[in-house]
């Protein structure tokens, strides 16, 4: 009997620290160990009755033809639900048709390997369950090595559904098409100009083609995002590389059910609505995710944590553009002002906390 208990506690003991083991990513992605270290605080099981606050923001500012609405993200059986309904309403006085759910991390990561279990809606086509992550704020701008002023980086982990047409077969794909893209902002003689799949293919576009379904089942789509390349998985398996040029600054882990084709159309390079293809046909539809796992590369600093003499350079540039007299010592002490916990970097998240108290005390 008391062999029995021994066995029962080691047993017991074993699956205790089994469950407590990190999570290793699905598949193999060119990664030891050594090189990662699971993030809990941007990782979410989604195992709770309600929704981590601390983890999510699912009220964010409205963009694009529809309304992101916090009623539509709920948290049930495991998994995360965003909902997408057919509902009439107005915003800064322009009539729309959908509102929809967002899920957004509010701290930023820049490298290291993202993994979400998803199922896609039900709706097809006029949905896209996505995972994605993008950064916020024109404070992080950077220089790229080949000299670009860098904007903006958005790196689409999985666009589900999409429907997007094909111009060589004058027909939209079909929902086994996955898109795994990337888009990205250049400052051109002081304007923004975007990079998108459709104008810059052979910079931003990748694709897999399934052979199955994705509203039917759930599947893993992962990136690696290191400092010289991004890299594309779906169940453990790649489908996609692309070099990293342009996709350095601190981004948002994001999930979100978007308005596609036929309810959506582009307008100067921008998203706009198609009244008269409204339906309440297949709505109210959601798309589910079971886990989103999040891992940082270890010893790869984001190319905005910039140090003193960096910092120095990158305004020194911006000044003599701007045709100021330079003032080091200003800017020496805007640095220290920047460098709130003293570690001698300037980081994405500092620089954004001082811009916008200063614009605030502006």
């Amino acid at each position: 009997m008391k062999v029995l208990s021994l066995i029962s506690i080691l047993l017991v003991s074993h699956a205790i620290s089994a469950t407590a083991a990190d999570p290793v990513p699905t598949g193999d992605v060119g990664l030891a160990a050594t090189e990662l270290t699971f993030v809990a605080g941007q990782s979410d099981e989604f195992d709770g009755d309600t929704i981590d606050p601390e983890k999510w923001n699912i009220d964010s500012q409205d963009f694009g033809p529809w309304s992101w609405e916090p009623d539509n993200v709920a948290q049930e059986g495991g998994s995360l639900h965003l909902r997408m309904m057919q509902v009439d309403h107005q915003r800064r006085g322009q009539q729309l048709h959908y509102t929809s759910g967002m899920a957004r991390n509010d701290k930023t990561i820049t490298y290291g390997y993202f993994e979400a279990r998803i199922k896609g809606c039900s709706r097809y086509p006029g949905a896209c369950p996505s995972f994605w992550l993008y950064s916020i704020g024109p404070q992080n701008r950077y220089q790229a090595s080949d000299g670009e002023t860098v904007a903006y980086s958005e790196i689409d982990i999985v666009e589900l559904q999409q429907c997007e047409y094909d111009f060589e077969t004058k027909k939209h794909f079909p929902v086994t098409r996955i898109d795994c893209n990337l888009h990205t902002v250049l400052m051109k003689d002081g304007n923004r100009v975007w990079s998108r799949p459709n104008n810059k293919p052979e910079l931003c576009k990748t694709h897999f083609d399934a052979p199955w379904d994705p509203r039917e089942e759930y599947h893993v789509y992962a990136v690696k995002n290191t400092r010289e390349e991004i890299v594309w998985y779906i169940d453990g398996k790649e489908v996609g590389r692309k070099p990293n040029l342009y996709w350095h600054l601190p981004m948002h882990i994001t999930l979100s059910l978007g308005l596609r084709y036929p309810f959506v159309t582009y307008a100067n390079d921008q998203m706009a609505p198609v009244p008269n293809e409204t339906t309440a046909d297949g709505f109210p539809t959601h798309m589910s995710v079971d886990y989103v796992r999040v891992w940082r590369l270890n010893n790869t600093p984001a190319s905005t944590d910039w140090s003193k003499d960096e910092y120095m350079a990158s305004e020194k540039v911006i000044w003599e553009k701007n045709g100021w007299t330079w003032n080091a010592a200003k800017v020496e002490s805007n640095f220290a002002d920047i460098d709130t916990n003293n570690d001698g970097i300037a980081s994405g998240m500092e620089r954004q906390a001082w811009y916008a108290k200063k614009k605030e005390g502006n």
